[in-house]
C-alpha cells in the first residue's frame, strides 16, 4: 500500500519482502514514515527514483531518530562507548541462537542515547 505511489526502479514485491524483513514490529504508520523518509532522502540527493540505500537510511532514521551533532564526546568517552558497543556486536556474532547482526553504530541520535545495535529478526 505505502510503496504503490513511490517512484522506484526496484521490484515492489521484492522491496516489500525486504522491508518486512528489515522492519519487524513496525506498524502501518511506521512503514508509511519509512517510505516518506526514503522519498525525502532521495529528493535531497536530487535522485529521480528511490533506491534501496534510501530505504535503509530511512529505516535507521525512523528507528533511531535524527543524528544529533551537538553532543560532543571527549576522545576517552568515545573510546569507551566504541569498545562497549563492539562487545555487544562480538557477543551477538558468536551466540548461536541470536538473530544476525546487521549494523552497529556509535552516533548520537535524538531519540536514543549514544549507541545502538541493530539485529535482524
Amino acid at each position: 500500500v505505502h510503496l504503490t505511489p513511490l517512484r522506484t526502479d526496484l521490484d515492489k514485491n521484492e522491496l516489500a519482502r525486504k522491508m518486512a524483513a528489515l522492519t519487524p514490529g513496525f506498524t502501518g504508520a511506521d512503514i508509511g514514515n519509512v517510505c516518506n523518509e526514503a522519498a525525502l532522502i532521495a529528493a535531497r540527493e536530487a535522485r529521480i527514483t528511490i533506491e534501496m540505500p534510501h530505504f535503509e537510511a530511512a529505516i535507521e532514521r525512523v528507528v533511531a531518530g535524527m543524528e544529533k551533532k551537538t553532543n560532543v564526546l571527549q576522545p576517552a568517552e568515545k573510546n569507551t562507548v566504541a569498545h562497549h558497543e563492539a562487545g555487544h556486536a562480538v557477543c551477538g556474532w558468536f551466540l548461536e541462537h541470536a538473530d544476525p547482526l546487521l549494523k552497529v553504530g556509535c552516533v548520537g541520535m535524538l531519540t536514543h542515547s549514544l549507541r545502538w545495535v541493530v539485529w535482524a529478526c
